[in-house]
Formats: structure tokens, sequence, C-alpha cells
């Protein structure tokens, strides 16, 4: 029996780039890279997923939404034929997130949304169809002085020392060796295969320290609204997504 598949794609932004998540989108790349849609049981986001994004209620099944965009937009993602994981990124409500339930799954603890939505914690290490997974999350929001404090910017983007500290001791728990690591923003080497700009964020600056650490295959990341990755994947260990997929 073929084992089942992983899809990897970049920020969904809540409504403005859910069809990244859309089955015709997804066959659409499944066909490029010659794998089969119905063999994906596991859609990761590369965190911006931005649900929820208005506070709810929350109850040990997830979020119940009031906001009538985000009832339609949760009913989409449950209708769908597999587990969604999100990263976190840096334009997600992290007010909303802490008080989401926990639920253990991947030999891990993750944030419940729905049945099948899941926000995946930062400096966690998890093992998702046979293959382990690093990983990290967020980002400095250069824009979050247009943006307003608890409604439209969080300041728990940026990893706190405790996460920091968490996660370099989740690292040496196991030997600093992965398959494949999984964070919204990249580390500086990743960033710069596409773009040279100067870049001031902790966020990577910390990504930059665990790059130095560990050995993997893949790094993965979201945040940049590039391409890059899909287009270059067989000769780059940094893969930047932003609408397209890859399959694993």
């Amino acid at each position: 029996m073929e084992a089942d598949l992983i899809y990897i794609t970049g920020d969904t932004h809540n409504t403005l780039d859910m069809s990244n998540v859309s089955g015709k989108h997804i066959r659409f790349c499944c066909k490029n890279l010659q794998a089969d849609y119905k063999r994906i049981s596991t859609v990761i986001i590369l965190g911006d997923f931005g649900l929820p994004w208005y506070k709810c209620p929350v109850d040990e099944n997830g979020i119940q939404p009031t906001n009538p965009t985000e009832k339609y937009l949760l009913k989409w993602y449950k209708s769908k034929p597999f587990t969604i994981l999100a990263v976190m990124g840096n334009h997600d409500n992290y007010d909303m997130i802490a008080n989401l339930p926990e639920v253990e799954m991947f030999d891990g603890m993750v944030f419940k949304v729905s049945e099948n939505i899941f926000y995946l914690k930062r400096g966690e290490v998890y093992k998702i169809e046979g293959k382990s997974f690093l990983v990290l999350g967020g980002a400095m929001s250069d824009d979050k002085v247009y943006r307003t404090p608890h409604e439209s910017w969080w300041k728990q983007e940026e990893l706190s020392l405790e996460e920091k500290e968490h996660c370099i001791e989740k690292i040496k728990q196991y030997g600093c060796s992965f398959d494949y690591v999984l964070s919204h923003t990249g580390p500086r080497k990743g960033i710069s295969v596409f773009d040279d700009s100067e870049i001031k964020d902790t966020t990577v600056a910390f990504n930059d320290e665990v790059e130095a650490m560990i050995s993997y295959k893949k790094w993965f990341f979201g945040h940049w609204h590039s391409d890059w990755g899909f287009n270059n994947y067989e000769n780059s260990r940094f893969v930047p997504l932003y609408h397209m997929g890859i399959v694993l």
C-alpha cells in the first residue's frame, strides 16, 4: 500500500489566499509534480493562516465563529478531505490561538481549531507520515505601526526567550537532526537566495542560530510571498512558497 502524502504551501491570509488550499489548485500543483492528489492526507500552511482572525467563542471542539465570513471559511475548510496544519505566522491572532484547546497529535501537542484544522506549536518536533519536522514560526511585522494591538497585530508574533530556550532544548533532545524544517520567515541564508535586502528581524536571527546547529533535508517557509522554492526545489535546501505547493 502506498504511503499518504503531505502537501506544503504558503500563506493563506484568512480568505485572501484561501484558493491556495482549493482542490482545483492543489490538483494543478500535483499534476506539475506528478503526484496523486487522492493520496494527500495532510496540508501544511507556512504561517499567516489567519483563522480565527476575529474574537469568538471557543470550546473543546475548537472555534465557534460569529463573523459570517469566518463561519463560511471554517465550513469550507472542514469540507476538505485532509488534515490542515498551520505554522504560526506574524498575521495570526495569538490571543485566540492561546485560548484554543490543546490535543496530542503527531507525537506532540497542537492547538485545535476544528476537527481537521490545527496550529503547530513553535519549537516543537512532529512526526508526520513517518517524517520528522522541526517547527519554528513567527516573524516581525514591518507594518505594525499601522496596525492595532490585539486587533490586527500581536506582539507574540516574535518568539519569547522562553520559547527560544525550549526550542533549543528540543533540538538537542532530537540530536540536532530532522528531515524537514517548517517556519514562517526563513533563515538569512534561505531568504538571500531570492532577496538580498537588509533584514532586521529577531525571528530571522533566531532561525539563523537554529540553522547553524541542525542538519536537515529541506527548510520550508512562507512570509515573503515568493514561489522561488517551487521553481528551484531540486537544487535548493531552502523552499520559500506562496501560492504553489510541494508534495512530500
